[in-house]
C-alpha cells in the first residue's frame, strides 16, 4: 500500500463510523484530551433561563453525542477527536449573540442552537458574518425558513406543528378558538400558522390576546381572552377553546386564569415551548389548572419503531438528567453526529460548511429517524406527540395522550384522545 493511500482510508472509515447511530452503552468524557486534530462543536443553550427544559436536556445528549463520536473515531483508528464547547445564552437574544461570538472565537464552525426562534433571528446575520453555521434543535418560526442562509433547523417549522394542532382541534370538534401567545418570533409564528390553517378548515378565530416577552400583564390577558370567548359563543360557536403558544411563563398565566370562570371551563391547547417543562409540574396550582383544562402540547415526536431505536440513548440520558429526553433533545444528538461527519469533508469557508452539512444530513438515519431537509435547510416534515399534565398519585407528570402521525408534507392523522 502506498503511504499516500492511508489517510483517505482512515477518513472514510471514520465517516462510516460517525454516520452510524451512536447508541453505545458507555459514557465516556465528552471531549478527548489526546493529542491530534480536533473538531470543535459549539452549543448555544438556554441553561440558566429561557427554554431550560430543552437546554439542560440538550446539554446531556450533546455530551453523550461527543463521547460516542470520539469512540467511533477511535475505533476507526482516526487521530481526530471531538471537543464540545457549551455556552449559556441565559435565555435572551443578546445572550444568544454573545454565545455564538464566543463559540466562533473558540474555533467552532458548527454551532448547535440557539433553540428558540427569537434566538435564531438574533444570530442569523452574525453567523453569516462570522462564517459559522448554526443548527437549531428547537426553532420553528416559518419566517426563518430562508434558503441559502447559515441557519439549519433539524425539525419541522411551525406550519407542520400547526397542521398537527388543527388536526386535534378538528378531532375534538372545536369550532372556534381564542389565541393567546407570547410575542416572540417562534410563538407568534405558531399563532399565525394555527390561525391560518384553522380558518382554512372552517373554524373561527378571535383577534387574540398577545403579551410581551417581559413583564406581561396576565390580568389583562385573562380579561381579554374571556371576553373574546364569550363573543364567539354569542356568535354561534358551540365548542370554543383557548390556544396558547408560550414558554415557562405559562405558570403565571395559569395562576391568573384559574380565577376566571369562563376560561376555567374551556379546553386549552398548547405548544412545543411548554411540553415537558418542569416548572409547570412543580407548581401545584398551575398544574391542577392544566389538568382540569386538558391542555395537550404538541412537540416533534418519534414513531414507535424510531423510539425503540432511540431507547438506549434515552436510557443513558435519563440516568444523567433524571428524566427522559424529548425528541428535540434527541435531535441535538443527531445534529452533533452529523456536524462532526460534515466537518471532516467540508471545503473551506461557510459555503463549504453548508454544502457538507446538506450532503451529510439528507438521508441520515439517526436516533430521530431519517433526516430529509427542505430547500430552506429545515426538516421537511415529521410526526408530533401531544403531552398533557396528568395526575400520578399525589403528583403530576407529563403523559403522551395523542399522536399526529405524518405520512408526508401536509398529510397525517391523529391517534389517541389528547386527554389523560
Amino acid at each position: 500500500m502506498r503511504p499516500t493511500s492511508i489517510k483517505p482510508l482512515i477518513v472514510a472509515g471514520a465517516l462510516a463510523a460517525l454516520l452510524a447511530v451512536g447508541s453505545a452503552k458507555g459514557g465516556a468524557a465528552p471531549a478527548s484530551r489526546e493529542a491530534g486534530p480536533t473538531i470543535t462543536i459549539g452549543a448555544a443553550l438556554d441553561i440558566s433561563a429561557g427554554w431550560t427544559a430543552l437546554g439542560r436536556a440538550s446539554r446531556v445528549t450533546l455530551q453523550l453525542a461527543a463521547a460516542d463520536a470520539n469512540a467511533a473515531l477511535k475505533r476507526a483508528n482516526s487521530p481526530v477527536r471531538v471537543r464540545l464547547q457549551i455556552v449559556d445564552t441565559h435565555g435572551t437574544q443578546p445572550g444568544a449573540v454573545n454565545a455564538v461570538r464566543t463559540l466562533a472565537r473558540r474555533n467552532a464552525r458548527y454551532i448547535i442552537g440557539p433553540p428558540t426562534s427569537s434566538g435564531i433571528r438574533a444570530v442569523k446575520d452574525e453567523a453569516r458574518r462570522l462564517g459559522v453555521v448554526v443548527i437549531s434543535q428547537g426553532s420553528t418560526a416559518h419566517s426563518l425558513a430562508i434558503a441559502g442562509d447559515n441557519v439549519f433547523r433539524f425539525l419541522p417549522d411551525d406550519v407542520r406543528e400547526g397542521e398537527a394542532l388543527v388536526a386535534l382541534l378538528r378531532r375534538h370538534k372545536v369550532d372556534a378558538i381564542v389565541p393567546v401567545w407570547r410575542e416572540d418570533a417562534g410563538n407568534a409564528g405558531l399563532e399565525a400558522s394555527v390561525r391560518r390553517l384553522f380558518t382554512k378548515a372552517g373554524g373561527k378565530v378571535s383577534s387574540g390576546a398577545p403579551y410581551g416577552e417581559s413583564s406581561p400583564n396576565f390580568g389583562a390577558v385573562v380579561t381579554a381572552a374571556a371576553a373574546q370567548a364569550a363573543s364567539l359563543r354569542a356568535a354561534g360557536a358551540k365548542h370554543v377553546a383557548v390556544y396558547l403558544a408560550a414558554f415557562d411563563e405559562v405558570v403565571d398565566l395559569f395562576h391568573a386564569a384559574a380565577g376566571n370562570a369562563t376560561l376555567a371551563a374551556l379546553p386549552w391547547y398548547g405548544s412545543d415551548g411548554v411540553a415537558h417543562t418542569t416548572r409547570l409540574l412543580g407548581d401545584r396550582r398551575a398544574a391542577t389548572f392544566a389538568r382540569r383544562v386538558a391542555y395537550p402540547n404538541p412537540t416533534v415526536g418519534l414513531p414507535d419503531p424510531v423510539l425503540r431505536r432511540a431507547r438506549p440513548l434515552v436510557l443513558r440520558t435519563r440516568a444523567r438528567l433524571g428524566r427522559a429526553p424529548d425528541a428535540l433533545a434527541l435531535t441535538a444528538y443527531d445534529a452533533l453526529r452529523i456536524a462532526v461527519a460534515a466537518q471532516q469533508q467540508a471545503a473551506p469557508g461557510a459555503r463549504g460548511l453548508r454544502r457538507a452539512l446538506i450532503a451529510t444530513a439528507n438521508g441520515y438515519v439517526g436516533v430521530t429517524g431519517k433526516m430529509l431537509l427542505n430547500p430552506a435547510g429545515d426538516r421537511a416534515y415529521g410526526s408530533f406527540d401531544f403531552w398533557s399534565i396528568c395526575r400520578s398519585g399525589s403528583k403530576f407528570r407529563w403523559k403522551r395522550t395523542a399522536e399526529y402521525v405524518a405520512r408526508g408534507v401536509g398529510a397525517g392523522r391523529i391517534v389517541g384522545s389528547g386527554r389523560c
